[in-house]
């Protein structure tokens, strides 16, 4: 019998390369299985004219093809290891597959330049402050201009004039079958690859046994030891796919050496280290590494985060035991809206999506004891918890159409008649995506109102200092813009739809929070800026 898996992957040349190759392997292995791609843009792919180096979202390569994944439209996806975040998300798995392909960066230089010398090229272009970072450490006269797009893309820009040289991972050009236009490889002693360079990674849902038995019939042991302990000095030093540190290990008989580069922010330079330990006793080598080229760097200003949520930030305790001083300035106020709910006995279930729905809607209603309760986040289901109420059901996942997905799926909702409580202000998507499996009626029981008037103190804080700013919601940041310029901090993003919302405006989010929740914010920011 046939086995059929759909396999998502980005949809460039290089993408697709790889997939074929990973398949390829797969096939020799599991000659009766079937394969189907399905090509996947991501943030990364659409969003070209963004700089990489003020982009610090760790999953901009590779968040929609996770989507696709958690709703079960593929079966496993195939990445470039780079691109995929050090923290993973907690409903999937990942390793790499197939040996390693050179990890080293190139330079390739426009046609007729060849014979060139490096240090007579005025500009190269990257769109890694990695890259960037290390060669104009080398070769103080050199311009770096930063270049978007798949390799062809760069490859044309190069050779119509627009540079006269740019650095690419060896891998992709060989892969692509392009080895001929590299005109230097880079040693490590000039430029350290990023963490996972030249690798290849599989992700699949952690309970999907069938497609974890077939993929680590072609997972390399080395491959994968090395790749290990580069991800932990990077996850240590809280770096992501486009930071400027740097790692790579390598395997030498019995012995496995791991070395690094951490750039100091403040003194603008780099910190460089290596570490070599006999393979069996080498576990946490990365780690090692990265505490002790942290240790060397000059000390840091304390982190500034500035969170805008109206209401309780209790949940943004964890933040305190850090050397991080938050600030609250709400640009948010919660109102309570005038409804009325007919019939309340006969809901089978209430669904609630935040604890201001909750505490608006038991101030105005009474219900007896028949009614069944769903909460998204935790947050949530405390407060009802506060009300005497327990939740049928809690869901983790605050996007509209995952959160659906999850109730079709455990059938909990199927043909029962509930009742969605939520602010006016949010999108009717949750409603109609319940729709297609359960009666619903929606009721709004608050409303959000933007700040009226300017903080001094918070313009003033903005301005002064090197800050983060937290945004909870799309109308915290409509708040936010009204009086202070988003280019004056660093914007974090409770999730999805804020993020989005964020782009729409033409502004990038730093980072956005795998689980949306004020605690969820906070496991992102300590995993980014320190080791779990």
């Amino acid at each position: 019998m046939i086995e059929q898996f759909t396999v998502g992957t980005r949809s460039s040349n290089l993408a697709i390369s790889q997939t074929n190759y990973v398949i390829k392997k797969l096939k020799e292995k599991n000659p009766s299985a079937d394969f189907i791609i399905k090509k996947i843009k991501t943030k990364g792919d659409i969003l070209l004219n963004k700089d990489l180096n003020k982009i610090l979202d760790k999953g901009f390569f590779v968040s929609e093809i996770q989507n696709e994944l958690e709703k079960r439209t593929i079966d496993f996806a195939i990445h470039s290891l780079k691109d995929l975040p050090s923290e993973g998300n907690s409903n999937l798995s990942s390793f790499t597959v197939t040996k390693r392909e050179d990890p080293m960066d190139v330079l390739v230089l426009k046609k007729g330049l060849a014979d060139k010398k490096i240090h007579d090229i005025k500009l190269i272009g990257t769109s890694s402050i990695r890259r960037k970072e290390q060669i104009q450490k080398i070769y103080n006269g050199v311009k770096v201009k930063s270049i978007r797009g798949n390799i062809e893309t760069r490859l044309k820009k190069l050779d119509d004039g627009e540079l006269e040289g740019i650095i690419l991972a060896a891998a992709g050009l060989k892969r692509l079958r392009l080895e001929h236009r590299i005109s230097k490889y880079f040693k490590s002693d000039e430029i350290i690859p990023a963490a996972g360079q030249g690798a290849l990674a599989v992700e699949f849902r952690k309970e999907d046994k069938k497609t974890f038995s077939i993929l680590k019939k072609i997972q390399d042991e080395s491959t994968q030891i090395c790749i290990n302990e580069e991800r932990k000095f990077l996850k240590t030093v809280g770096g992501g796919c486009s930071s400027p540190d740097a790692t790579l290990c390598t395997l030498n008989g019995d012995k496995i050496e791991i070395q690094g580069k951490v750039f100091d922010t403040k003194e603008k330079k780099y910190i460089f280290g290596k570490m070599t330990k006999e393979i069996g006793n080498h576990v946490d080598i990365g780690v090692k590494l990265a505490k002790t080229l942290m240790s060397k760097i000059s000390n840091k200003i304390p982190i500034q985060i500035i969170l805008t949520n109206e209401g309780d930030i209790s949940g943004f305790d964890e933040l305190s035991k850090r050397d991080i001083v938050t600030h609250h300035f709400p640009l948010i106020k919660i109102s309570p809206l005038d409804f009325t709910v007919n019939n309340i006995d006969s809901y089978d279930y209430i669904i609630f999506t935040s604890k201001n729905g909750i505490k608006n809607f038991f101030n105005k209603v009474k219900i007896s004891s028949g009614i069944k309760f769903i909460c998204i986040g935790n947050k949530t289901n405390q407060t009802l918890n506060e009300y005497g109420y327990e939740s049928a059901y809690i869901s983790k996942r605050n996007y509209s159409n995952i959160m659906a997905y999850e109730l079709k799926d455990n059938k909990l909702l199927n043909g029962k008649k509930t009742l969605l409580i939520q602010g006016k202000i949010s999108k009717d998507d949750f409603k109609i995506n319940l729709q297609e499996f359960c009666k619903v009626d929606r009721v709004n029981v608050y409303e959000t109102n933007l700040e009226s008037k300017v903080n001094k103190e918070l313009l003033k804080l903005i301005e002064t200092k090197e800050t983060y700013t937290v945004f909870t919601s799309p109308s915290a940041f409509d708040s936010f813009i009204q009086f202070y310029n988003p280019k004056d901090t660093k914007i974090i993003s409770i999730g999805k739809t804020t993020t989005e919302y964020v782009n729409s405006k033409g502004f990038d989010c730093m980072l956005t929070s795998k689980m949306q929740s004020y605690e969820g914010i906070s496991e992102s920011l300590i995993k980014y800026f320190y080791q779990k």
